[in-house]
């Protein structure tokens, strides 16, 4: 099979074994020298933790560029644990994860080629996991996280000297006391939180372009880190009524 993008959308919770058979034959005999990317939109009934973990070691051995993994399942059934292996994947540019799977620091990462993640409802292992993570990303330049209280962080840290565009949606679950973000290089800011009470640590960001702001909170600070920003979206919250600038 010389393919070299592979996608594979399935809809409905009902299990697919003639799909899982095809699947498990044909990504090992695969004989392009580099695939594009991989995209997996499922559901648990479709199929196991186990089979997405498989499949996406075969794609970190065959130097996959672009990951999408979508997994869809109830809180009571197990997560998709990632491969240690794509934790080293230098080929890897664009990885994009939603849903039931667990971000887990290995001791071992690299990832010099990564310029967009995108982390999207997934678990953290423990509250050190997404600054780990980040810290191993050199060359990142888009970076969005989506929170909203299964994702076990006690606080959201940015720190990525290279990003350009950052996106945070912060749902009313999550337990994050705040965030903090340090990424001098930013050209694109968007944050939404719909909680009352946090706190946030936001130095200067000298090229900010555009912002986008959504929260409930006091902005003073917040304003005092995007004084360069050229365009400003700015939409704040009053006991569930929203005032937009």
């Amino acid at each position: 099979m010389w393919v070299p993008k592979l996608e594979y959308e399935i809809t409905g919770y009902k299990p697919k074994p003639a799909l899982r058979a095809f699947i498990d034959k044909n990504m090992p005999l695969h004989k392009a020298p580099v695939i594009e990317s991989f995209h997996l939109k499922c559901s648990f009934k479709s199929f196991q933790p186990e089979d997405i973990n498989h499949w996406l070691g075969i794609a970190v051995s065959l130097y996959v560029r672009e990951l999408s993994i979508e997994y869809r399942s109830f809180s009571y059934d197990p997560d998709v644990l990632l491969p240690s292996s794509l934790y080293t994947c230098e080929s890897l540019v664009t990885l994009k994860l939603k849903g039931m799977i667990v971000v887990d620091v290995p001791r071992m990462v690299s990832l010099p080629s990564l310029k967009t993640l995108h982390l999207r409802d997934v678990r953290y292992v423990n509250e050190d996991s997404l600054r780990l993570l980040l810290s191993y990303c050199p060359v990142l330049e888009d970076l969005v996280i989506e929170v909203d209280g299964t994702e076990n962080v006690k606080a959201i840290v940015v720190i990525v000297p290279s990003l350009q565009r950052l996106s945070l949606q912060i749902g009313s679950g999550c337990s994050s006391d705040g965030y903090v973000i340090v990424t001098p290089s930013l050209k694109y800011f968007k944050v939404e939180d719909d909680r009352d009470q946090f706190s946030y640590l936001i130095e200067d960001m000298p090229k900010l372009e555009e912002a986008d702001i959504n929260v409930y909170d006091d902005l003073q600070r917040l304003f005092e880190a995007i004084t360069s920003v050229k365009c400003l979206s700015l939409h704040r919250f009053f006991n569930s009524e929203e005032e937009t600038a």
